[in-house]
């Protein structure tokens, strides 16, 4: 007798195209046809949505579920959220974000799922907000954790970050992973970005260092953008590209143009699978103030380019100083410049970081999250304990 497919439904508040996005297309698409049937609930209707329906997932859209608070739509989204677990029945509900994670581990209890997995793919307790908004947010995923059969970390730091009481036997760190397909060399790369911005043509030859990340505060491009100011100032010659949209844009783009670097700085908008043109740059800057395991580090360690990032969150945990990459201390802006500089100036350290790069790939491969992942929905005796 065939053995029945496990019935595996996703919940994630939004439907727009992030790091948390990613993360449950890859294990929706990744998951084995044969073993495991998969469906995706969400909020809204955009590109996550339509990225599975391409990839023939089924999904079932909430329109009543937002990321901002709206007491009536809160409410809604609860009963429409419940009522999609009686139908759906799952055996596995993997939850996905801050108000699915409250909503969808409560919702879960109440219909007897028996394997309910929450992922944290960062804490909203740690953004820049007033301290009883952090001490509320701690205490919602505090909750969501303690309903969850299993809460996946995707890094270390962010495990060790929710420090209250049961909750650390409650989770196992499971680090994001990646495959880049069809990924250009450096010249197809370079081709491509031109055509996108024409004005790049007359500096093909030069130093690129890129960005890829959302236009948010969080990120600190700004800081990037001063650092790269005062280098030219010193007489480096580079050329800094910026691929990502967001709320940032106009202010970026008016700060290039008042510090006179529009022919150092580029902002390319959104680009489709980005990391398909990373192999473009010489050296890849993230400067954010706050990670969990940001997919565009992985992405540059596994295209073997030179990295520089700020020591937050799970960076540090894939980077190793000065074997696979640099790290600078965050917010700190006059190191962040001289370790940029340093890079800049030496080829051989940059083949250095390549080579280190290049040794991490194993561990940064999506295979091997998916495999730890899978191991969660079918737990064994040596995963589960009494606080399940």
């Amino acid at each position: 007798m065939e053995k029945s497919k496990k019935k595996v439904l996703f919940l994630i508040t939004k439907s727009n195209w992030g790091g948390a996005q990613r993360y449950v297309y890859d294990l929706a698409v990744g998951l084995p046809g044969d073993r495991f049937e998969v469906a995706v609930a969400l909020g809204g209707d955009g590109p996550l949505a339509e990225k599975l329906r391409e990839a023939r997932i089924r999904v079932i859209p909430i329109p009543s579920l937002e990321r901002d608070v709206s007491i009536i739509k809160d409410v809604v989204s609860f009963f429409d959220i419940l009522a999609i677990a009686r139908i759906e029945r799952p055996d596995v509900f993997h939850i996905n974000s801050s108000k699915a994670g409250i909503m969808g581990s409560l919702i879960g209890r109440l219909v007897g799922v028996r394997n309910i997995i929450f992922t944290a793919h960062g804490w909203a307790f740690n953004e820049d907000r007033p301290s009883w908004q952090r001490l509320i947010f701690k205490f919602v995923h505090w909750l969501s954790i303690l309903l969850s059969h299993r809460t996946i970390a995707v890094s270390e730091e962010v495990k060790r970050q929710m420090d209250w009481p049961w909750a650390q036997e409650k989770m196992i760190v499971i680090r994001n992973g990646r495959n880049i397909k069809d990924q250009l060399n450096r010249e197809e790369a370079r081709a491509y970005l031109i055509e996108k911005e024409p004005s790049l043509q007359a500096y093909k030859d030069d130093l690129w260092t890129m960005t890829i990340a959302e236009l948010h505060p969080v990120k600190r491009h700004e800081a990037v953008i001063d650092t790269i100011k005062k280098l030219t100032d010193q007489g480096e010659v580079f050329r800094h590209l910026i691929i990502g949209s967001g709320e940032q844009k106009e202010a970026l783009r008016r700060q290039i143009e008042r510090l006179g670097l529009q022919d150092r700085v580029f902002l390319l908008g959104a680009i489709p699978e980005a990391a398909t043109y990373l192999k473009a740059a010489d050296v890849f800057v993230l400067a954010s103030r706050t990670e969990a395991m940001p997919y565009a580090v992985i992405e540059a360690l596994l295209s073997e380019v030179p990295t520089v990032a700020t020591a937050v969150g799970g960076i540090p945990e894939v980077i190793e100083n000065g074997v696979s990459g640099l790290l600078a201390p965050p917010l700190d802006n006059e190191a962040l410049a001289n370790i940029l500089a340093r890079l800049l100036r030496d080829e051989e350290l940059r083949k250095t970081l390549a080579d280190g790069a290049r040794e991490r790939r194993p561990e940064l491969s999506f295979e091997r999250t998916l495999e730890s992942t899978i191991n969660v929905y079918e737990p064994q005796p040596n995963i589960t304990s009494s606080a399940l």
